[in-house]
């Protein structure tokens, strides 16, 4: 009997098809005004010179409130920062980096302690294919439950509100910040 290979903890895709086409869905992922739309509470983009190769060095650079903001519609570039805030948490705020931006078809961008999330979009007849890997996460205890299943469980969610919001449908996500932190809701 072969062998089962280990479960692969440091990387997992999720994918949906979106009845629309690959430049709007592209608006919801690389816009402020998109991704509040169905993901944050607020989102921003700034440009920026370029990032370091190394993230630890993030703090030797300007404060994101001192570089150029892009505007709500205004797609985000290639080494451009951001600054997202989820509903969540009372408003956990993260700051990363574009690490590309190929519109219509890709998006990568850092993501939490050192993670990075991809976004491929394809067009396949009416529908935009949405197919997001999350990777480098780190394999141990707290990688493997909150970084690979939590983040797993939470992409399935805002996939889901994504197809619904791009379709015309409603924003299933839990807004009400007095609800956020009771019951382990799905829709925050």
């Amino acid at each position: 009997m072969p062998e089962t290979p280990p479960f692969d903890w440091s990387s997992f895709h999720l994918g949906i098809y979106i009845l629309a086409k690959p430049d709007e869905v592209f608006d919801l992922w690389g816009t402020s005004k998109g991704l509040t739309r169905w993901f944050l509470r607020s989102a921003a983009f700034a440009s920026s010179e370029g990032r370091p190769t190394d993230r630890r060095k993030a703090a030797q650079l300007p404060p994101f409130e001192a570089l150029p903001q892009r505007r709500e519609d205004e797609r985000c570039r290639t080494n451009d920062r951001y600054r997202w805030e989820w509903y969540y948490g009372g408003g956990v705020t993260g700051e990363e980096w574009i690490l590309d931006s190929r519109p219509p078809t890709r998006l990568t961008f850092g993501f939490g302690d050192r993670m990075d999330i991809e976004v491929l979009l394809r067009k396949q007849g009416k529908f935009c294919e949405v197919d997001l890997r999350q990777y480098n996460i780190p394999d141990t205890a707290v990688g493997r439950r909150s970084l690979h299943l939590g983040c797993r469980v939470a992409w399935a969610f805002f996939l889901s509100n994504l197809k619904s919001v791009a379709e015309g449908g409603l924003d299933l996500r839990e807004t009400d910040r007095t609800r956020t932190g009771q019951l382990h809701l799905v829709n925050m």
